[in-house]
């Protein structure tokens, strides 16, 4: 079983946030902790945080979001709100697609995958899954980002803080659905999230999803990397806005 932590009171009605990449649950308390009226639960999805008994052959999009109902199952819990980061947000519209009428609304912060394989922006990501720090930050790609944006450049070598890279560059060939076109069929409300100077979660792919998504709305935060407190208050703001009865 996943492990989990939770915010909140149990009464209040569930919200299950799933964390980006190569982070954890602290990744989702520590940066929703001013949500109102729901009861925050935040898994370590396989392979990352204290969630590590799990084969990395099996790492995909849709072993994530079979886990992520396993836990929902375990913990009794029947129709949620369900949103996540960056990969998180993958597997928000996985679990969405695959699992009609469990989730009542959905919550995409910065996604970074649309319906291919292998997101050009993540190849570095990737890499450092691959290789050891010291020939990561050799590459001619990695120097280039960190002149140009160094906090974001930051963000990917706090990976080396892990034990296991593995699940990098196995969830960087996977995709959380196969077409654009299958987003059509969700009806439950969205809110879809991005944020400026981020090069690892490009603003056009939120757009192109709130697009593709029949009943979203899209908006632009505060830039994460460069003005952290800021958006930590402006994302809190329009989650508990959207999350109103």
């Amino acid at each position: 079983m996943l492990a989990y932590d939770t915010l909140g009171s149990p009464d209040a009605e569930p919200l299950i946030f799933l964390h980006g990449l190569g982070a954890g649950k602290i990744q989702t308390t520590s940066g929703l902790p001013h949500l109102e009226n729901v009861h925050l639960i935040a898994p370590d999805l396989p392979g990352h945080g204290d969630s590590t008994r799990y084969e990395p052959a099996s790492y995909s999009f849709d072993s994530f979001a079979d886990h992520v109902i396993a836990l929902i199952d375990h913990l009794g819990i029947g129709p949620c709100h369900l949103g996540g980061l960056s990969m998180g947000s993958g597997i928000t519209l996985n679990l969405a697609l695959r699992y009609p009428g469990r989730f009542k609304k959905l919550i995409l912060l910065r996604p970074s995958w649309l319906d291919s394989v292998c997101p050009p922006h993540l190849k570095l990501v990737a890499d450092a899954g691959e290789m050891p720090r010291e020939q990561f930050e050799t590459l001619p790609e990695f120097q280039a980002l960190r002149a140009a944006n160094e906090p974001v450049a930051n963000s990917i070598t706090a990976v080396y803080q892990r034990p296991d890279n593995a699940v990098l560059d196995r969830m960087w060939r996977s995709r959380p659905f196969e077409s654009l076109n299958q987003l059509a069929t969700l009806n439950a409300p969205a809110l879809v999230m991005s944020s400026p100077r981020d090069d690892l979660h490009p603003e056009s792919v939120a757009s192109t999803i709130a697009k593709a998504l029949p009943n979203s709305q899209l908006v632009g935060l505060p830039a994460r990397y460069h003005e952290p407190d800021a958006y930590q208050t402006s994302l809190n703001q329009h989650i508990n806005q959207f999350l109103k009865p």
